[in-house]
């Protein structure tokens, strides 16, 4: 087919038509500058005011005489002096034990001159009322947790039967509000799993069949406070070689994925029955992306335990490095088990994907 151009081209030229002369070529000339250009301008670094040695000693023994009241007859354990409520202007908080029956931790805010109680939840019916704490310990963190751009304050303190304690206040606008009150006899955590700069705290409980592992109850902040979510295993203690346990068919399955998660994946591979399929190399080469896993809600389904076989449900979370992007999965994961002379082990499994997201920071 003919171009435009060449059915143009062939087309006769019109009788006494007279050419057209060719257009000059243009010649560009800048204009001369009219004025001089402006210099660049330095800019010059504001110097930080000098301390005061002497007003900040005063201003430390003003504010040391105040807590120091408010403290009466309790000890003092420790002092902070942070701010507390986003206002640009640093307070007080102190830690204080009362040697009372029963002993317990005690805390407080100055705010100038005014001081603002953190008061505890009330003990369950038939506990003793401890307070923040038992014993006098000062373990403590003030930072943003749930990322709203004010701190909150989290005091950690421990009871009898290796109960751990957390109280988190934080203020809003009017006195500290206790945003929760967690305790458990595996440790609480507090730990930014999901990528949202939102911490979670991790409220752990140990499990009485498997002293090995830990329970974990996991609240998020939602809507203004914090509340249950999920449910996740971990080790109880950390031991090289671990231990696992696979006594019951679902210790088998939470063994497994712990396995996974601390790369232990010789540990891993040992779990599973011949029948699964794979030589170890192309097996483990299918974890090759895998950064982070947690299981939970793991539990033996109702009808299928005999003696010798069971089906075992979980949720299963894993986070995958793929191309430098991390991405998190949720699974609903189904496992056939066996019972075998060295334990229960992983036959067969089947997955399906609840849901998918991009984690925009990895913790």
């Amino acid at each position: 087919m003919l171009t435009l151009a060449a059915c143009t081209a062939a087309l006769p030229a019109s009788p006494g038509a007279t050419p057209t002369p060719p257009l000059p070529t243009a010649t560009f000339t800048p204009a001369a500058p009219t004025s001089t250009p402006a210099p660049t301008a330095t800019a010059t670094p504001t110097p930080f005011p000098t301390p005061n040695p002497a007003l900040a000693l005063a201003e430390a023994t003003a504010g040391l005489a105040r807590v120091r009241a408010q403290v009466e007859d309790g000890r003092l354990l420790c002092v902070r002096y942070e701010d507390l409520n986003a206002n640009g202007e640093p307070e007080w908080l102190a830690l204080v034990y009362q040697e009372v029956d029963p002993p317990r931790l005690s805390a407080f805010v100055i705010d100038g001159n005014t001081p603002y109680p953190l008061t505890p939840t009330q003990p369950a019916p038939g506990r003793p009322d401890v307070g923040l704490g038992q014993y006098p310990v000062c373990d403590l963190e003030i930072r943003d947790l749930n990322a709203n751009g004010v701190p909150e304050i989290a005091i950690f303190g421990h009871a009898d039967n290796n109960e751990m304690l957390l109280h988190l206040f934080s203020w809003d606008g009017g006195h500290y509000r206790r945003l929760g009150y967690f305790g458990g006899n595996a440790g609480i955590r507090i730990q930014e799993t999901e990528g949202d700069l939102s911490a979670e705290i991790w409220e752990g409980y140990q499990d009485r069949f498997a002293p090995e592992l830990a329970w974990y109850v996991i609240h998020t902040w939602r809507d203004g406070s914090y509340g249950w979510t999920s449910n996740r295993y971990a080790w109880y203690a950390l031991n090289r070689p671990q231990s696992y346990p696979t006594h019951r068919p679902q210790y088998a399955v939470i063994s497994f994925y712990l396995a996974l998660n601390d790369r232990d994946m010789p540990g891993a591979y040992e779990l599973l029955t011949a029948q699964e399929g794979r030589d170890y190399a192309s097996w483990a080469l299918g974890y090759a992306t895998t950064v982070q896993v947690y299981v939970g809600g793991v539990q033996a389904i109702s009808g299928t335990v005999t003696e010798n076989s069971a089906r075992v449900a979980a949720m299963v979370t894993a986070w995958d490095n793929e191309g430098g992007v991390i991405i998190g999965r949720l699974w609903s994961t189904e496992w056939s088990t066996v019972r075998t002379a060295a334990g229960w082990r992983l036959n067969q499994a089947s997955a399906e994907l609840l849901k998918e997201w991009v984690v925009p920071h990895w913790p």
